[in-house]
């Protein structure tokens, strides 16, 4: 009798296994999911630092491999109030950047970014990032010569600006000595087989 009972237990505890074994891998392959934008994987989070972006509109959640994607496709894909989540240089503390009609938002209020001139998809996680303040943007900067080039900290007016948006009155206006960054055309996307996008106006030009 013992003996029946501790097969029957290995028997049902190999059909679970098994049963369990694809659902996990189904999870695993719909989380490892292309960029809607560029097509590239999207890079997981780390134990140390964040890097998925996260656009919800409604009850829909989409990720993004970088914040200059969500960007992007908001101004082309998503008409109406959204938000994205954009990691940050604090983990579990993202900057939450916020549509609601034509005036985009930040929290926190005043957040920078970084994006250089030519965006390579490949790597645009470490290209295009959101960061709490002017400080950790600079050491971002610093530390991150070779995938960022010659980029500078962005405003959220810039950053808008980068991806195509106007900016309006409720985020930061670009600092006065420099002139306006030229709007994206709307039909413009960045080129997903090559894995590079070019900036526009003030941010445009300068070779990585």
């Amino acid at each position: 009798m013992k003996m029946q009972t501790r097969v029957t237990r290995r028997i049902i505890a190999g059909i679970l296994g098994a049963a369990l074994l694809p659902l996990s891998s189904i999870s695993v392959l719909a989380h490892e999911a292309p960029c809607p934008l560029c097509g590239m994987t999207i890079t997981q989070d780390t134990p140390t630092q964040d890097n998925e972006v996260a656009l919800k509109i409604g009850r829909k959640r989409i990720e993004y491999k970088c914040v200059y994607c969500a960007l992007a496709e908001a101004r082309t894909e998503y008409k109406g109030d959204l938000s994205i989540s954009a990691p940050s240089e604090k983990k579990g503390e993202p900057v939450v950047l916020k549509r609601e009609g034509e005036t985009w938002t930040a929290l926190p209020e005043a957040p920078y970014f970084v994006s250089p001139a030519k965006l390579k998809h490949k790597i645009c996680q470490q290209q295009a990032r959101a960061f709490t303040t002017l400080e950790a943007a600079q050491k971002y900067l610093q530390e991150n010569k070779d995938a960022v080039g010659d980029a500078k900290p962005l405003t959220l007016a810039e950053m808008l600006q980068v991806a195509g948006i106007a900016p309006n009155a409720s985020s930061d206006s670009a600092p006065a000595d420099k002139a306006p960054v030229e709007k994206a055309p709307a039909d413009k996307a960045p080129d997903a087989d090559h894995g590079e996008h070019e900036g526009h106006g003030e941010h445009a030009g300068h070779d990585q």
